[in-house]
């Protein structure tokens, strides 16, 4: 038996911000191979594997990245320290509780399996993503469900928007700062752009809920007393479902600067440099799929609940049509904040969650063969 508490804290005790997840990853796959096969995948992903007779494949995943710890802790961020019931720490929600339940439950569920069961862990999800996932399904046969261990303060997840990184550009013309006459200054251009940008009217979804836009950067060209003939800046948009990249970028038309999709470039703890397009699409699950209904009846039936960030599903659902869901132990408003912290309770019961689960939905008769091609998720709603 794995005790998801102790794990969670193991997990919490060694720091993997994006890019640097091998000492996680060696961790993982370690523990992973007391119980199934384990290699690690394309990108640095970790890929445990459980097969036994005929039955469904199920990807159960999480991502091994964090956000940096920052300033102000009441306790040091990577000590694993458990107080009044909480396991605090970076991490501890965003996701490393999630995934000590994972790799819990499914220890305990192996034996009864039938079917293929994938765990599989990611980096650099914070930063893009999908990005990874999107390389390891390449190399996976495709599953029937995705599970995925975002929290859900033990919730069903069924869905979210999607996201958006825009970068805007303002072009003026440099001179003195004495005499600002001569110039164009592209910091204020920027600002009338800008403000053009956030009145724009956003769409909006009855399940998923409104559009959003929050700028998240700035930065202008020129150092001393120069007006500066630069500036750029990045907006975050949430999206939802139906919105392209081309309709985004149709929205900011007109609006007095060059406007893109940013582009990073993820350096993974493997050496590999990708190029990720920061566009992620919006998904959604209906409640009455099949495999929802089935993984909801599996979980005792909690509710269903929309996340308010986006996750990998974007591209196991968003992109793929794969069906999507979300469970784990968690409260989301905990994530990347000072003191992180979750519940050890909760990580005990997501655990027995996950084993119940998989001893469910792992068997040759879970597969909803028909019914799951009539009812198709939603990566863009029908209209």
């Amino acid at each position: 038996m794995i005790d998801p508490v102790r794990l969670a804290q193991e997990l919490v005790r060694i720091p993997s911000p994006p890019g640097e997840e091998k000492g996680l990853a060696d961790f993982l796959l370690s523990h992973l191979r007391r119980f199934c096969e384990a290699e690690r995948g394309p990108l640095g992903t970790v890929i445990g594997r459980l097969r036994r007779g005929e039955g469904p494949v199920v990807l159960v995943t999480g991502h091994m990245d964090t956000v940096p710890a920052g300033e102000g802790w009441t306790v040091p961020p990577f000590s694993g320290e458990i107080r009044e019931g909480f396991l605090y720490g970076r991490g501890a929600v965003d996701m490393k509780g999630a995934i000590a339940a994972q790799i819990a439950g499914a220890a305990q569920a192996a034996s009864a399996i039938q079917g293929t069961l994938y765990l599989l862990y990611v980096p650099h999800e914070e930063t893009a993503e999908g990005v990874a996932l999107g390389r390891a399904l390449d190399k996976l046969e495709k599953p029937h469900l995705v599970i995925l261990g975002e929290p859900t303060d033990l919730r069903l997840g069924i869905g979210h928007r999607g996201r958006a990184v825009i970068r805007l550009v303002t072009k003026g013309k440099a001179a003195h700062a004495s005499m600002p006459e001569l110039g164009e200054n592209a910091i204020e251009k920027m600002i009338q752009a800008l403000g053009h940008a956030l009145r724009t009217p956003l769409p909006a979804d009855p399940v998923l809920g409104e559009g959003s836009a929050a700028p998240v950067f700035i930065s202008a060209d020129g150092q001393g007393p120069v007006i500066p003939d630069r500036c750029a800046a990045l907006l975050d948009r949430r999206v939802v479902l139906g919105e392209t990249e081309s309709s985004v970028l149709a929205d900011y038309h007109g609006i007095g600067a060059e406007v893109t999709i940013e582009e990073a470039e993820l350096r993974f703890y493997t050496g590999e440099i990708v190029r990720a397009k920061l566009f992620f699409p919006a998904w959604f699950m209906e409640p009455d799929h099949p495999w929802v209904q089935l993984v909801w009846e599996s979980l005792g039936m909690p509710p269903f609940r929309i996340w308010r960030f986006s996750t990998d599903g974007v591209e196991a659902c968003g992109r793929r049509g794969i069906p999507t869901v979300g469970f784990g132990p968690g409260d989301e408003r905990l994530a990347h904040r000072v003191d992180e912290r979750i519940s050890v309770a909760d990580i005990q019961r997501a655990a027995a969650g996950y084993a119940r689960l998989l001893r469910a939905i792992l068997a040759p008769a879970a597969i909803p063969h028909a019914a799951a091609e009539r009812a198709a998720p939603k990566g863009h709603r029908r209209r």
